[in-house]
């Protein structure tokens, strides 16, 4: 199961082969917005933001994720912009590389350390962090919520169970290395 890898036997990462990039672009979990979406993050343990605009509107909401992952853009506002938003809110913070449809195997151990040592970790990546959704799931310690956003619509939230993680990762396992 990828939940328990090291990354050793991915040397590289994962790369998203063609033939499942229509499969990852459905919608899994309910599309929220706003309010319904700080209802659904309240009480939650341990919540796990993909994308900018997602993270920054937990943050502005006083609600800081435990483990965020951004790339400092959008297509809602210049990079500056975004920036300066996220600097109002201390967060450790490192940054990785990874490009657009891969999880390198920084990124990936990124998130394993934010699991293993949680205190509100911040990731920026230099590239895309299109997929860190999949390593987030399957990283994940069960019950842990993942809120990944979706553009021009709202953000997915998705609660890591057995049956979505066993999903993550049989995607994980058709990408290349």
């Amino acid at each position: 199961m990828a939940s328990s890898r090291s990354g050793s036997d991915r040397p590289k990462g994962w790369i998203l082969p063609e033939k499942l990039r229509d499969s990852l672009k459905i919608t899994v979990g309910k599309v929220l917005t706003g309010r319904e979406l700080m209802e659904e993050v309240e009480g939650r343990e341990f919540v796990v933001t993909v994308g900018d605009i997602v993270t920054l509107e937990l943050l502005e909401h006083g609600r800081v994720p435990d483990l965020s992952i951004v790339d400092y853009r959008t297509q809602r506002m210049p990079v500056e912009e975004v920036k300066r938003r996220f600097e109002r809110f201390e967060q450790p913070e490192i940054k990785v590389k990874n490009p657009a449809g891969e999880i390198t195997l920084e990124l990936w151990k990124a998130i394993k350390g934010g699991y293993e040592n949680p205190r509100n970790l911040r990731i920026v990546v230099e590239g895309e962090e299109d997929l860190a959704a999949l390593a987030c799931i399957s990283l994940a310690p069960m019950n842990t919520t993942v809120i990944y956003g979706i553009p021009n619509r709202g953000a997915t939230v998705l609660h890591v169970d057995h049956e979505l993680k066993s999903l993550v990762d049989e995607v994980l396992e058709q990408m290349e290395a």
